[in-house]
């Protein structure tokens, strides 16, 4: 006789009965596991991004996944992190190829400006400009899988850092 599936109770998704954590929202599912830094408090969840084993003063939830207080400020978006933005499509193009030579997986992550766009890239009439909490309006954000999102943010980082 099979065994009766197993669901997550932070996010319900499908678990395998011997995981330490849910591989989708870092819930801890055993018990008596400690944090990485606080040795003496029982872990909370597991950050989807570094791994380390957090309580509840190193680490939360953020937008339903769990992250260690270092990656909490990542945006979140469907289980992705956002490692770089840009108004220029080019640009995100250009990093988005080279990633997917070093065989990661990113995703381009853009809303639609303006019912009034044109072309393959959504060029727009009215474009609004300026910064809404430190990210640009309109931003074409390089989304990755959390746990890729270290080693893209390794091989990015010498090419951004030409740029500026």
């Amino acid at each position: 006789m099979e065994d009766e599936p197993i669901f997550c109770s932070n996010c319900e998704a499908q678990i395998v009965s011997d995981d330490e954590y849910c591989s989708h929202c870092g819930l801890i599912l055993l018990e008596e596991k400690k944090c990485y830094l606080h040795k003496e408090d029982e872990a909370q969840g597991t950050c989807l991004i570094c791994l380390k084993l957090c309580c509840k003063k190193c680490g939360l939830f953020v937008n339903r996944v769990y992250l260690c207080n270092e990656h909490s400020s990542y945006e979140i978006i469907e289980g992705m992190a956002r490692v770089y933005g840009s108004s220029d499509n080019l640009e995100i193009e250009y990093y988005n190829d080279i990633l997917e030579k070093e065989e990661l997986h990113p995703f381009i992550y853009s809303r639609k400006r303006n019912p009034f766009s044109f072309g393959k890239f959504e060029y727009s009439l009215f474009e609004a400009s300026g910064e809404y909490d430190g990210h640009l309006i309109n931003e074409i954000k390089l989304m990755m899988p959390l746990k890729e999102v270290l080693e893209a943010e390794k091989i990015l980082e010498p090419l951004i850092n030409d740029l500026s």
